[in-house]
């Protein structure tokens, strides 16, 4: 088992921080896809981005939206820092979803980052 550490320090994690840093520094959603046009220019950057599977109309929407979230924002900041997985900042994000924590309020670490847990979502009843 990884600890919390090598988690933090993958490759991918680091790009996640790097791409969430520069998004944010752009100051907007919409000052972040200029942002995702300019990095198409810096091959090297790129090169990395695709790479990792994030060159995806859909992955770049899920960064943003992890880099300015909707709800959960300190709960997102903290995933990002603990590595970890995009689909799991996203649904923070979204709110659809919180990290775990312990009886002193500290979040609790999971296998590949912080514990995170599904909200239950209301459906409607069947007829």
């Amino acid at each position: 088992m990884k600890t919390a550490a090598q988690i933090a320090s993958h490759p991918k994690a680091r790009l996640y921080r790097e791409l969430v840093a520069t998004l944010r520094a752009s100051g907007s959603v919409k000052g972040a896809e200029q942002t995702w046009l300019r990095s198409r220019l810096n091959a090297r950057l790129w090169r990395r981005i695709v790479n990792f599977g994030l060159g995806s109309n859909e992955r770049q929407f899920q960064l943003t939206k992890v880099a300015f979230p909707d709800f959960n924002a300190m709960e997102v900041d903290a995933a990002l820092k603990a590595g970890n997985n995009l689909n799991r900042m996203y649904e923070l994000a979204c709110g659809r979803a919180s990290i775990a924590e312990d009886l002193a309020g500290n979040y609790r670490m999971g296998r590949k980052g912080l514990m995170i847990v599904k909200h239950a979502t209301a459906s409607s009843p069947r007829r």
